[in-house]
């Protein structure tokens, strides 16, 4: 019964104004004494979610400034030699040049071809008396797929001739396919090629471990607050590629929060886990994200009208709230009551058998603003040489706990980012 004058009373202080008959009184009633409150129970342990969630993005690279640093790393003649032994018909100088470099996404492989193009000459002493122009196409392939160390494997070089070389010998009496000859001086040059790619291809270890020592910082919000990933794990996702890009699906493994408090001094980041893969990774999934604010901070939202004091703590892993009234009626209540999402989905009020009230206060964030909230903080972090967008495509509120004097209003936050090299 103390709950139902509560709840009356706390209700109608919120709910609007009704036609004045007359003047209330004051005090009509006055509520019994209220028990002495027993002390609060101590926070009851929160069990951690099932797993992390996994924040989806998508890593969009030109594939021109690719081939552009590759093109920089070799040379445009890949051999030459001269004086090479070819039996009776004297000696052989060769040179071998390579075109340009044109790049394909295949296999989850980058894949860089280039046309081949020899000048072969045989000659006795320092006479030249035959020649030709054999070509061919050299593949790179460097497979996109990491190792666990977050490193390359090494890179593949293959090549083939599309046209190949005979020299005259004898008065034309004698043709010899010098094409084995160049093929052997280009596969011998191709893999000082493969070094030069490996070597080209940057160490993504450290970028990794910056990357990760970044997720791992607080940021505060624009408005107030406090954005907390909670970095587990990294993935690897589906690569895929366009004539101009380069598209790489990362899956970032997290207990990510926002909370209501400024930035607490950051804990040092975990260590870096090995790359794990995932290469039927979705295009986007949900995270759950908990809104977490003060339990005390409800208070607010209570003591208001007849409400003159509100108090409200956590007890095991229910609140405890306590409230003195003066209106009609007079006195104090309390009572234990779980906190539960609203009717509206937005906000947060105390649920409990008895408790019928149109009380709600506010989590950290109003769930209904993420998808206009999360790509505002995403296009905030663009940088001069990456884009940063974000798409929410649903949100839906799960479930509320208490933690250690918190709110922890999780939300399922359905949506992915996309970083684009400019």
């Amino acid at each position: 019964m103390r709950w139902a004058a509560l709840l009356f009373l706390v209700g109608t202080a919120c709910g609007g104004e009704s036609p004045k008959a007359s003047e209330p009184v004051l005090c009509r009633t006055t509520l019994p004494p209220k028990p002495p409150l027993a002390a609060p129970l101590p926070p009851a342990p929160v069990p951690p979610p099932a797993g992390p969630s996994r924040v989806v993005a998508q890593a969009e690279l030109k594939l021109a400034s690719i081939v552009k640093e590759l093109e920089g790393k070799v040379a445009p003649r890949i051999a030459e030699q001269r004086g090479r032994p070819i039996g009776a018909a004297g000696q052989l100088n060769v040179v071998v040049d390579r075109g340009p470099f044109s790049a394909a996404v295949e296999n989850d492989a980058l894949v860089v071809r280039t046309d081949v193009r020899a000048r072969a000459e045989a000659c006795k002493g320092s006479s030249c008396y035959a020649s030709c122009a054999p070509e061919g196409r050299a593949t790179a392939t460097v497979s996109l797929r990491l190792g666990p160390d977050y490193r390359f494997a090494p890179s593949k070089v293959a090549f083939a001739f599309t046209k190949g070389c005979e020299v005259k010998v004898l008065g034309g009496f004698l043709r010899i396919d010098v094409t084995p000859t160049i093929a052997a001086e280009v596969q011998s040059a191709l893999r000082r090629v493969e070094q030069q790619i490996d070597a080209s291809l940057p160490p993504l270890k450290p970028r990794a471990e910056k990357l990760w020592a970044e997720l791992a910082k607080p940021r505060p919000l624009p408005l107030g607050g406090c954005a907390i990933v909670n970095p587990r794990g990294l993935a690897q996702g589906p690569i895929a590629g366009t004539p101009e890009l380069l598209a790489v699906r990362i899956g970032v493994s997290a207990y990510p929060e926002v909370r209501s408090q400024p930035c607490e001094p950051a804990a040092p980041a975990p260590p870096l886990p090995p790359l794990a893969q995932e290469p039927a990774m979705p295009e986007e999934d949900d995270v759950l994200l908990g809104l977490v604010s003060p339990l005390a901070s409800a208070a607010g939202a209570i003591q208001n009208g007849p409400v003159t004091r509100a108090a409200v703590v956590q007890s095991g892993a229910q609140a405890q709230v306590d409230v003195t009234v003066r209106g009609e009626s007079c006195g104090d209540a309390a009572a234990l009551a779980n906190v539960a999402w609203a009717d509206d989905r937005r906000s947060l009020h105390f649920d409990a058998p008895e408790v019928v009230t149109k009380q709600t206060f506010a989590p950290a964030i109003d769930p209904s603003a993420l998808p206009s909230v999360v790509p505002a903080l995403a296009a905030a972090a663009t940088e001069p040489g990456v884009a940063v967008s974000a798409k929410v495509s649903a949100v839906k509120p799960k479930v509320v706990v208490l933690r250690g004097g918190d709110v922890v209003a999780s939300v399922a936050v359905r949506g992915n980012l996309t970083l684009t090299e400019r």
